[in-house]
């Protein structure tokens, strides 16, 4: 699912599972742990796939400093809201053309697909953000990458739904315990599209949207 800005430009993309399907990516995305990434090279498509599942470190030097860390990101944050915890996300190494070939080459001889674990770095590539807004406490993410995956238990027990925040395409999901809507933008000056997500348990889409209006630099 592409997620587009008002002029029609591709901004994220965004898949959408259900962990009931059996797939042998799926079934290696779902076997990772926070702080792990593999290389997986697929030998029906012959073609490499990363998959990450970022760990959460808590960051203790206050927003300012964070900020700072993200010269080029010009992000935007929840206004009138009281923020409670912070936690980074930090990236992987690519694999390498060497690494890539020789996967190709052992599945090449197997016939089957071919893993190889991604070496964790300390190169900052996320926010997860906890606030509370009146009774409701929210988490409140911001991503540097925009190709991203979300695992649903049942597609058809939640709504998903395309709307518009800010100006770009959205995405709502939700089921009557957990409500999450997701979409990507440009900053204003430097353009860097950024990943943006709002997620809340019992609350509403119209909650939701609420946030995402009162974000501000």
């Amino acid at each position: 699912m592409e997620m587009k800005s008002e002029k029609g430009e591709v901004l994220a993309i965004l898949n959408i599972n259900s962990c009931q399907e059996e797939h042998d990516l799926d079934s290696v995305i779902q076997s990772l742990e926070p702080g792990m990434g593999k290389g997986i090279y697929m030998a029906e498509e012959k073609k490499i796939t990363q998959q990450t599942n970022y760990e959460a470190v808590k960051w203790l030097k206050g927003l300012d400093e964070l900020k700072a860390q993200l010269p080029l990101w010009e992000p935007v944050f929840p206004g009138n809201a009281e923020i409670m915890d912070i936690h980074a996300y930090y990236g992987f190494d690519n694999l390498t053309q060497e690494e890539i070939d020789e996967m190709s080459a052992e599945s090449e001889a197997t016939g089957k697909n071919v893993v190889r674990d991604l070496k964790p770095n300390d190169t900052l590539i996320g926010l997860n953000m906890i606030f509370r807004k009146g009774e409701t406490r929210f988490e409140f993410r911001i991503f540097g990458t925009t190709k991203s995956r979300v695992h649903v238990s049942d597609i058809e027990q939640h709504t998903i739904d395309n709307l518009m925040i800010r100006a770009n395409e959205a995405v709502y999901i939700g089921d009557s315990d957990k409500q999450q809507l997701i979409w990507a933008e440009l900053g204003p000056k430097l353009g860097k599209a950024l990943q943006y997500e709002i997620l809340a348990e019992h609350s509403s889409r119209e909650y939701l949207i609420s946030i995402a209006e009162s974000l501000q630099g």
